[in-house]
């Protein structure tokens, strides 16, 4: 049961982060949180140090836990790396792609249509970075994989930040999943790095004033705090 709290809690502060219902400079106070679903504060430790290890959240000595908050220069250099990696990552499936693995791609594009047409954002965002992470670890090169799954959840907060609010629905990963299948590395490539240049491109980097409201009002939704059931 403790386990299936972690679990829940994890999952509807990452989508509060995704959804920008929890902004960044939040800062995530245990003792609201743990009040919120009705669990004492172990679980909800656990789950930030997670977050944690995924950039999502960031832990000051003696201050707490905040959600991540990247600088325009920040977010525009996770970009620039996630050109770097992923072109070379699809370089590398181009040579090596095995049925198996063009299978399990293929599927995963099928999740994420699937989740794009009822309307589940978060569904459909952590189905896409499985998908490029996936393509990451089809590389051969354990470094690109390591490096790319630190990168999408930077992804995550800085399309919470300074992204549109509406889920937008493309065919990118088809057409590069075609190509690599064509072994077609060079139209791989490109498309790839076109990709990430639109996702970027969507972006807003101006910066905004926020309006935060309190844990509680965000996870007393029904749909947060079924860990209390």
């Amino acid at each position: 049961m403790a386990h299936d709290n972690e679990t829940e809690i994890y999952r509807a502060i990452k989508q509060a982060i995704i959804e920008q219902k929890l902004r960044p400079n939040v800062q995530l106070v245990e003792e609201v949180i743990a009040e919120s679903f009705g669990v004492s504060r172990t679980p909800v430790r656990n789950v930030v140090r997670r977050l944690a290890n995924e950039k999502l959240v960031v832990i000051i000595p003696y201050r707490g836990a905040f959600v991540a908050c990247p600088t325009v220069v920040e977010a525009k250099e996770v970009f620039e790396m996630r050109r770097v990696i992923e072109a070379a990552a699809v370089r590398n499936v181009c040579r090596t792609l095995t049925d198996a693995q063009y299978r399990e791609l293929k599927r995963l594009l099928a999740e994420e249509h699937e989740a794009q047409h009822r309307g589940d954002k978060l569904g459909a965002i952590q189905v896409t970075g499985d998908f490029h992470l996936r393509l990451a670890e089809f590389s051969g090169n354990s470094y690109y994989s390591r490096y790319l799954e630190e990168l999408l959840s930077l992804t995550y907060v800085i399309m919470a930040l300074y992204g549109e609010q509406r889920m937008k629905c493309c065919q990118d990963h088809e057409h590069i999943l075609d190509a690599i299948r064509e072994r077609n590395s060079a139209e791989a490539e490109r498309l790839m790095e076109e990709h990430l240049r639109e996702l970027e491109g969507t972006l807003d980097f101006k910066e905004a004033e926020d309006s935060p409201r309190s844990l509680a009002d965000i996870f007393k939704n029904e749909r947060f705090v079924s860990a209390r059931k």
